[in-house]
């Protein structure tokens, strides 16, 4: 989520540059070939990214929020030791001393158990000795093994209620396992399910159909400033005027607007200190033609640059 949130800041960057780059680009173009209605929708196209990077940071602080939030609880499950820069489960010392209690009597048992049958075999090796003397006729061979058979039955009934008391302490601590485990069981969910909150919140601050909500008003708005505010033909009579070759009979707005009368007779009074004489009729088509190819090279002059 951090590395999300560097992406993003990077791009309100970048975003932020694009837009000032190209609105000062837009204001220093020649005035003839970017004006009027047109270059004001497109200043404000080129101003609106500065819209959506209140989005981007608005999504970034919330992600900042759902990320302080989880870091504190993590800290909280995994305390830093007194005299230690690692982290702990805060309850991983308690449940490994319950383990290690719940195992002492399984393991007492066995190694008791393990004792009689060593205690067993030396046993077997004692009487396997005195059969022998037996068999040579040692004195007192008979009484020794007898002795010796008699300690092996004791051994061997130890042995078995040693195992009967190693079978009923592993199911002792099968039990008491079963109870630890459905509390680490416990701990480990609350790990997950924090993890899967998290993600849930950041999927939903990043991905979420608000945003896309949000970004639909900003192409509404200014899809409807386009289709409102410019006006192409507006546009063309006000480059004629410039030209000084506005005639407001073939004028498209005059045509599509006869109701607009403030609008024509605004035109038609900038057509009318326009206009020239008769006698510079001539002049004024040479200084038209002459200010169309400089405003040409104009414009390659700036794309030139927009490439370098």
């Amino acid at each position: 989520m951090e590395g999300y949130c560097k992406v993003e800041k990077k791009n309100i960057s970048n975003i932020t540059s694009y837009s000032k780059k190209w609105t000062s680009k837009i204001q220093q173009q020649p005035l003839l070939s970017s004006y009027n209605t047109t270059k004001d929708v497109q200043l404000e196209v080129i101003r609106t990214p500065e819209r959506h990077v209140e989005l981007i940071k608005a999504r970034v602080e919330s992600i900042q929020e759902i990320i302080a939030t989880y870091r504190t609880e993590m800290q909280r499950i995994y305390p830093r030791g007194r005299l230690s820069i690692s982290r702990r489960h805060y309850q991983v010392d308690a449940m490994r001393n319950l383990f290690k209690d719940a195992y002492s009597l399984v393991s007492n048992a066995s190694s008791k158990l393990l004792d009689l049958r060593e205690e067993e075999t030396l046993m077997l090796n004692n009487l396997r000795d005195a059969d022998f003397q037996y068999e040579h006729k040692v004195a007192n061979a008979q009484e020794n093994r007898t002795k010796l058979q008699e300690k092996l039955k004791s051994i061997r009934e130890k042995i078995a209620r040693a195992e009967k008391e190693c079978s009923r302490q592993q199911e002792i601590y099968r039990k008491s396992a079963m109870d630890i485990y459905q509390r680490c069981r416990r701990l480990e969910k609350e790990r997950l399910d924090l993890i899967r909150e998290t993600l849930i919140k950041f999927i939903k601050t990043a991905f979420s159909f608000e945003n896309v909500s949000a970004q639909s008003q900003i192409y509404e708005a200014l899809s409807s400033m386009l289709q409102n505010q410019q006006n192409t033909s507006e546009d063309l009579d006000f480059w004629a005027r410039n030209y000084g070759v506005y005639d407001s009979t073939t004028s498209q707005s005059f045509v599509m607007n006869p109701t607009d009368d403030d609008h024509n007779e605004r035109n038609s009074n900038e057509t009318t200190s326009q206009k020239p004489k008769n006698s510079k009729k001539c002049e004024t088509v040479e200084r038209t033609t002459t200010d169309i190819y400089v405003n040409e090279l104009r414009i390659e002059h700036d794309e030139v640059e927009d490439d370098n």
